[in-house]
């Protein structure tokens, strides 16, 4: 299907807002009228301006993912219920929150690495020995083994 200008414009713009508010590129794509992932892929290489429109979009979303992790993990409204016994932990609401928080952290490390993945500590400490310390610690796990 070819698209003028000015739809390709307004298609843009309906999918950076639907992105920017958190849905995802596939299910922006899914709607009526859009264009294939491919196409619009393929619309992005063309246009640097797009692509950066995109990106910026994309890093809205990780801000709501964001929003939404600490928002779920504060919520405790649910934590609770009444019963004929009296007040209850609900326990399955309380690891549902905890699914819903760390599914969110796993896409979002996944998203944004640099921000939001675990960082490691690639630091190198030098804890060479000498050869008289070798010998001696050699000696000291001996002396434990043959207790």
């Amino acid at each position: 299907m070819a698209y003028s200008p000015e739809e390709k414009e307004e298609i843009f713009k309906k999918i950076f807002k639907s992105i920017s508010e958190g849905q995802s590129l596939r299910k922006s794509l899914k709607e009526e009228g859009m264009p294939s992932r491919k196409t619009f892929f393929k619309w992005l290489e063309e246009d640097n301006e797009k692509g950066n429109q995109y990106a910026c979009a994309c890093e809205e979303r990780e801000e709501l993912i964001f929003e939404d992790i600490l928002n779920i993990a504060d919520d405790n409204g649910a934590d609770t219920r009444f019963t004929e016994n009296g007040i209850m932990t609900d326990h399955d609401n309380i690891q549902r929150s905890k699914l819903r928080v760390d599914a969110r952290k796993w896409a979002l490390s996944k998203m944004n690495p640099t921000k939001y993945g675990n960082k490691l500590d690639l630091s190198v400490e030098d804890n060479t020995l000498s050869k008289e310390e070798r010998a001696a610690r050699l000696e000291e796990l001996k002396s434990k083994l043959l207790k």
